[in-house]
């Protein structure tokens, strides 16, 4: 079987340094927005539109008025937006049938850095989806990249640990650049029993509990919650 390389930007800004043409692209923003976007399309969100700026976000709701216009900053809803992110308030009688706009502080940019950086194929991935990211990537044979959205341009624990825990799924034959083999130990040495109380005591995890967000983590370090693989293509995200 041929050996398949695996790498990892821990952070967006190293994308810029990546030779991205050709991969597969797993972008992965933990807490909270790849997990929000799995959990929206899974009850039913037709489309989920990424945007960096929440200018940029405002002017599509104004060109598409029947979109839900949804992100955050400083981890709160907007003002005047429908949802926030946190993946809880994404149930299906609020999105189902529809298409959402969606700005946050790290995820939608990251997605972006990949788009940028001209990946072949970018899904979203997260905890919540990791057996079926999994799946995706043993059905094909690009070489794998995985795009970790961090905090605030800074390295993040729970990002981190999942793209390890993507890794350990992809089996053998695997030629793991020193990101991928960091966060692969990361993952093997504290998961999956561990998640929870680890990402609660990481920099981010204290953040949100203080922002009131606790349930959130908990929700995120679910693993294999759903089959729903995101796929981003031409700045939309679908099934």
């Amino acid at each position: 079987m041929k050996t398949r390389s695996v790498d990892v930007a821990l952070l967006p800004a190293e994308m810029e340094r990546i030779q991205a043409d050709g991969h597969l692209a797993i972008v992965i923003d933990v807490l909270r927005a790849s997990t929000t976007i799995v959990v929206a399309l899974a009850n039913g969100a037709t489309r989920v539109i990424p945007l960096a700026t929440v200018e940029a976000a405002r002017a599509r709701k104004t060109q598409e008025p029947e979109l839900l216009l949804c992100g955050e900053r400083d981890a709160h809803p907007l003002p005047g937006f429908d949802l926030g992110n946190s993946p809880l308030e994404y149930t299906r009688d609020l999105v189902e049938g529809k298409g959402l706009v969606l700005t946050t502080t790290n995820g939608t940019r990251a997605l972006e850095a990949a788009a940028q950086a001209k990946a072949h194929t970018i899904v979203v991935g997260a905890f919540a989806n990791r057996q079926a990211v999994v799946d995706f990537c043993m059905d094909r044979t690009y070489p794998i990249l995985l795009v970790c959205a961090g905090w605030q341009g800074r390295f993040s624990l729970e990002d981190a640990l999942c793209a390890g825990a993507l890794i350990a799924g992809l089996g053998s034959n695997l030629q793991l650049s020193d990101a991928a083999a960091a966060c692969l130990a990361l993952y093997e040495h504290w998961g999956p029993d561990r998640l929870v109380s680890l990402v609660a005591s990481s920099q981010h995890g204290r953040r949100l509990h203080g922002k009131g967000y606790g349930e959130d983590i908990v929700f995120a370090m679910e693993i294999d919650a759903s089959p729903v693989v995101p796929i981003s293509r031409a700045g939309e995200i679908r099934i």
